[in-house]
Formats: C-alpha cells, sequence, structure tokens
C-alpha cells in the first residue's frame, strides 16, 4: 500500500472504431453513388480507346485520303484497314468497346442525375453541384477555362468573346452537348453499320466487295439524302471525339476550344470533298446490281 501514488484523472479517448456509427443512410448512399460514379467515369473513359483508334484509321481512309490524294489512295486504305480490323477478334474488340462505352456513358448520366437528386431534391434537380459552372480566369482572355459540360465548347459566343452560354441541349432536353452528339452519333452509326456491314454479311456472307464503289452507287442512286447524312456522320462524330477528348485530357480554355472547333471545321470540310469525288466514280454495271442488293 505505501507504493501507491494519486495521480491526475485523464479522459478516456474512444476511437471511431469503438464510438457507434455517425453517418447517416443518406450520407451512405451519397458516397456509394460517388463511388459508383468514379468507377463509371473511368471505364467510359478507357473502353472507348480501341474504338477510338479504329475511327482514326477509318477517317483517315474515306474522309482524308480521298479528299487531299484521290479515290484510288482511299481506297488502298480501306484494304489496309480491313486486314486489321476485320479480323474476328479484332472486330469483337472493337465493338464491344463501343458497346461498353455507350453503356457506362448511359449509366454515367443516370448516376448523376441520381446522386443529384439526393443532393438537392426533386424540385431541384436540374442544379449542378456547386463549383461546376465556374470559369477560371488565370489573366488572360485566351486562358479562360469553360468546365461546365452543359457549355461544351463555350458555343459560338465565347469564340467571339461575348462569353459562354449552356447549350440548347442542356436546357431543354437536360443533355450536355458530349452526351447529346453520343446519342445522335450513335444512331447515325447505326445505320452506317448496317449499310456497310451487316447487309452485305447478309446477302454474300461477307462485305469484301464493299470500297468506295459502294458509297459512289449510294450518292448517285439518293444524293441528297446519302451526301447530307454522311457529312452528318462526319460532322456528330467529330465533334462528339474531340469534345470528348478535351475532357480527358482536361482541354478547358478559350485558345484550346478555338482549335477544336478548327478541327471539326477542317474534317467536316474534308469529309465534304472526300464524298463529292467519291460521287464521281464510275460504277461498273455488275457492280451496281449487286451493291443494288445491298441497298434496294
Amino acid at each position: 500500500m505505501t507504493d501507491l501514488k494519486e495521480v491526475a484523472p485523464e479522459p478516456v479517448e474512444l476511437s471511431a472504431s469503438m464510438g457507434p456509427s455517425t453517418s447517416t443512410p443518406s450520407e451512405n448512399r451519397h458516397g456509394s453513388v460517388l463511388r459508383a460514379i468514379g468507377i463509371l467515369n473511368k471505364v467510359q473513359t478507357y473502353s472507348v480507346l480501341p474504338f477510338s483508334a479504329f475511327s482514326c484509321l477509318h477517317i483517315l481512309g474515306v474522309v482524308i485520303t480521298p479528299a487531299i490524294f484521290g479515290t484510288e489512295a482511299g481506297d488502298d486504305m480501306i484494304g489496309l484497314g480491313r486486314e486489321i480490323y476485320h479480323v474476328p477478334l479484332v472486330e469483337y474488340g472493337i465493338l464491344g468497346s463501343a458497346a461498353v462505352h455507350v453503356i457506362s456513358g448511359v449509366s454515367l448520366n443516370l448516376a448523376r442525375k441520381y446522386y443529384r437528386y439526393l443532393k438537392y431534391g426533386k424540385s431541384n434537380i436540374k442544379k449542378r453541384q456547386s463549383g461546376d459552372d465556374k470559369l477560371i480566369v488565370p489573366g488572360k482572355e485566351e486562358d479562360i477555362e469553360v468546365r461546365d459540360a452543359d457549355k461544351g465548347l463555350g458555343g459560338i459566343t465565347s469564340v467571339l468573346g461575348a462569353g459562354s452560354r449552356v447549350s440548347f441541349t442542356s436546357r431543354y432536353l437536360g443533355l450536355s452537348p458530349l452526351a447529346f452528339s453520343g446519342y445522335f452519333f450513335l444512331a447515325l452509326l447505326t445505320g452506317h453499320v448496317y449499310y456497310e456491314r451487316v447487309s452485305p454479311i447478309v446477302v454474300d456472307g461477307d462485305s469484301s466487295f464493299v470500297d468506295l464503289s459502294y458509297v459512289a452507287y449510294s450518292l448517285q442512286k439518293t444524293f441528297l439524302k446519302t451526301y447530307f447524312g454522311l457529312n452528318t456522320l462526319v460532322l456528330v462524330g467529330s465533334y462528339h471525339m474531340l469534345v470528348g477528348m478535351n475532357r480527358i485530357l482536361r482541354r478547358f480554355t478559350l485558345k484550346q476550344r478555338k482549335m477544336t472547333y478548327k478541327a471539326i471545321f477542317v474534317l467536316a470540310t474534308l469529309g465534304a470533298v472526300s464524298l463529292w469525288r467519291i460521287s464521281q466514280i464510275d460504277v461498273l454495271p455488275a457492280m451496281a446490281a449487286k451493291f443494288h442488293s445491298y441497298v434496294p
């Protein structure tokens, strides 16, 4: 008993794991949805890489090369591309890449809407997260950044110096320009794949006869419909891929957006020139009869 000493009392601190959980069910849902958004964002970003590589090769063969070097060079590029992406495993990989990109994109859009619903409630579901629509201005007009997806490239007004505007698709459809162009591009691309790949396979068992003369036949048969449709495919596809690449690479400044507009304009112009040159190809009667079975 003589060894006992009096000591000052000290509070005992319990670790967070020992105490009761202070998080609410709502906060748990928020965290789960945010984690899902992060995963879906990564899946959507990286799943599109195989399809993007194919698209670059295809654009080189049917848009850039025929417009600059002529239709014969374009056919050579198409033949080279066919040797690569008509290999079964490669083709399935390209199709799977596109499918995963679309599915993850739709799921991501729904998850973001659900998160805004949880955060703001039904009456304010259209509100953006704080900071999403702010402009970051380091000092120069060319360095103004537009990070809000609802503003896309900021509109022509931003290029003219009148400031960025929320897009028409965001205001009236609830879709960012990138998302809207993606759905539009999907519809156009589905029709394109059907006429250029599926229909020939159904008729002949493969699509080895499909080259620029097939496009020429379609243009000569229904010029306005085919010319407008394929030009729209090039324009919408260019917009979606270039703006999507901007967001992946964090390219948001006014200077970078102007460069994107120029790139879209160049590709659309090359597409129009290429289709005009392709329409001048002489299609042999025997090939025209075969192509008619593809597109009656």
